[in-house]
């Protein structure tokens, strides 16, 4: 499982999918309701494209069902 994430200047939006590829798209695809809930133009993110970035969820693994700070794993110590 992948998470794409782009943080905005007002929002945080978050998509996934089975391959980084569909988490994007997804992520995409949010992004331009988001547009239509809000009135903007749908290519309004354009300038933020290349903030999106996506990272693999294992599931099972130390990751998942755990919380993470600026986008690193907060492990015990």
């Amino acid at each position: 499982m992948y998470k794409a994430k782009l943080d905005s200047y007002n929002f945080s939006f978050e998509a996934y999918g089975e391959t980084k590829a569909l988490a994007i798209e997804h992520l995409k695809l949010g992004l331009k309701t988001h547009a239509q809930d809000y009135d903007l133009e749908n290519d309004w993110w354009h300038p933020l494209k290349n903030d999106i970035w996506a990272m693999k969820i294992e599931i099972g693994s130390p990751s998942f069902n755990s919380c993470y700070r600026d986008n690193e794993l907060i492990k015990t110590k």
